[in-house]
């Protein structure tokens, strides 16, 4: 083989596991980001698939077992109220887990009980901080 061949057929072959290993690697931890809505509506499609969604904590849904570390709630699309799913996560309960509150949600959909079996439960936090009340401000002066 000619020597000037050798070391770009290296880079070559090099530069292509490298690609492999890549597209390999994203392809099966990608997780698609979708809406309770688009869940539901094509359920058959994503029955078993990991999938990351987003969605309010629906009020008065929230029951924990902190014994076994077991949370079951309901989560709602946050464009249609009326559209929700029921999850649930073992583990840990986030500090800001509460109801009403917007949650990210990563895990499994089940079609045949609706539910969606979350691995990782994320609880935003508010995107606004009220002001201390004026008696308050004025008792810290």
């Amino acid at each position: 083989m000619n020597p000037k061949l050798k070391i770009p057929l290296a880079v070559l072959a090099i530069l292509m596991a490298l690609g492999y290993l890549m597209y390999t690697g994203i392809s099966e931890t990608g997780v698609y980001y979708r809406t309770v809505s688009e869940v539901l509506d094509q359920a058959s499609i994503f029955d078993g698939q990991n999938l990351r969604i987003s969605g309010e904590v629906v009020d008065g849904t929230i029951h924990y077992d902190q014994e076994n570390l077991l949370l079951s709630f309901s989560v709602r699309d946050t464009e249609n109220d009326q559209v929700t799913m029921r999850a649930s996560y073992h583990g840990v309960m986030p500090d800001a887990f509460k109801e009403d509150v917007e949650v990210i949600l990563e895990g499994t959909y089940s079609q045949y009980d609706n539910m969606f079996n979350a691995t990782i439960l994320l609880a935003k936090c508010p995107s606004k901080y009220e002001a201390e009340p004026k008696n308050l401000q004025q008792a810290s002066q």
